[in-house]
């Protein structure tokens, strides 16, 4: 499927297939896995009667915060961590291909290699928390991510080098006397809605650009970059001259393209816009990324892809740790008696959790940019850390204790 990419089949295809996994796993849950004891269990009932239900103990559950404060408080660390973990997770693959300039390939590459760190890593969590306990363990993974965060701000792409590296390329046909232009294989598309800018600024230069009708398109007429159904390029016979190539070089400086010449009057003359993956300094944290690659990655030669990989692995390893750590120490807190209605609040809130982390990288990205984003993503995992360092885990324990046993005693004294 990977070396299909520029077929339109393959990601709805992929998506597919990963339905079929989950499907095909859930059944060997259902069939192996034994149904746990429940304490208190209940009676099968209606979908009213159970909307009015789960509605009724949330509520039930929110009235009983003076009585459970240690978990409750774990609960909005937990709030703040979890949110930036899911969020970081989720918006990574946008950050890779938008702001680094990633291919699908590359992406789809790092996320499989990350399932196959993050279950033996998980296992690793386990042993640690057994050797330091679940709190400290899952402290030091809060510190881990946080340094994978500022890893994820360091990324940058290495600087254009040569001619086959740019998103456009000019060369010039001696046979013919006209240039012959190319797209990139792997370039960000252009953004399809007749009426956006980018669309416009292909539009007009679309003799001096390797583009073609995208026949896809119903609502207008749209183009795109000249590629077969294969997804490979197809050189356009373009009319390129001094004073169209100057035109041209003046509005590419503020898109997120990239061109270079080679051979004829106009050889080695090259053009990057603001927005390329390339192109740092201009935003608030550009300084770190700039100051990685001119240090670290260029001369390591490492590419753009090579670091999100290094990182992506990191990250896959922390992930199922944290995740596991954190329902582990809130497990230790619930009540057996009322595990049913605590753990399905802890679901409920979970979800909860998740608007705020995209919701601030939005914000932050519309304000400044894609980067502060992710920076400011990076302060509800810190803010969770800290909050964290508060959490009573032995207190928690006595009152789930306690709980259980006045609960029990009411059920032997009414059975």
């Amino acid at each position: 499927v990977i070396g299909l990419e520029g077929q339109s089949w393959v990601i709805p295809f992929a998506m597919a297939t990963s339905g079929l996994w989950w499907l095909g796993f859930a059944q060997m849950t259902f069939r192996m896995v034994p149904e746990p004891y429940i304490e208190n269990e209940m009676e099968p009932m209606g979908v009213v009667a159970s909307t009015k239900m789960a509605l009724s103990e949330v509520m039930a559950t929110l009235s009983d915060i003076k009585s459970f404060r240690t978990l409750f408080f774990y609960m909005l660390a937990y709030f703040c961590f979890i949110d930036g973990i899911n969020s970081v997770t989720a918006l990574a693959g946008v950050f890779g291909i938008v702001v680094l300039g990633l291919t699908t390939t590359g992406l789809i590459l790092t996320i499989l290699i990350i399932q196959f760190v993050a279950a033996p890593a998980a296992i690793g969590f386990t042993k640690l928390a057994e050797k330091w306990g679940t709190k400290k363990a899952l402290q030091f993974s809060l510190v881990c991510w946080c340094f994978v965060i500022v890893g994820a701000l360091s990324f940058a792409p290495l600087e254009l080098e040569n001619h086959e590296e740019y998103d456009v390329q000019y060369s010039w046909d001696e046979g013919n006397g006209t240039y012959t232009a190319i797209a990139r294989e792997g370039v960000n598309p252009i953004a399809a809605l007749p009426d956006d800018d980018e669309q416009q600024w292909a539009l007009t230069y679309e003799e001096a650009l390797p583009v073609q009708k995208n026949a896809n398109y119903k609502l207008g007429y749209a183009v795109e970059w000249a590629f077969d159904d294969e997804g490979k390029s197809i050189p356009v016979v373009v009319n390129l001259s001094a004073a169209s190539l100057a035109s041209l070089e003046a509005t590419m400086d503020e898109s997120r393209f990239s061109y270079s010449v080679e051979g004829g009057e106009l050889a080695n003359s090259t053009g990057l816009g603001v927005n390329h993956p390339t192109s740092l300094g201009d935003g608030m944290l550009d300084f770190i990324p700039e100051t990685a690659r001119n240090l670290v990655w260029a001369p390591l030669g490492m590419t753009v892809f090579f670091q999100f990989l290094l990182l992506g692995v990191f990250a896959g390893a922390l992930l199922g740790g944290s995740q596991g750590l954190a329902r582990s120490m809130f497990g230790q807190m619930v009540p057996e008696t009322r595990s049913a209605e605590f753990f399905g609040f802890f679901g409920f809130f979970g979800k909860v959790a998740a608007l705020l982390g995209p919701l601030i990288y939005s914000v932050m990205t519309v304000w400044f940019d894609s980067r502060v984003g992710i920076f400011a993503i990076s302060l509800l995992i810190v803010a969770g850390a800290i909050m964290l360092r508060k959490v009573d885990v032995e207190d928690g324990i006595a009152v789930a204790r306690a709980e259980d046993e006045r609960n029990r005693q009411m059920d032997a004294a009414t059975a």
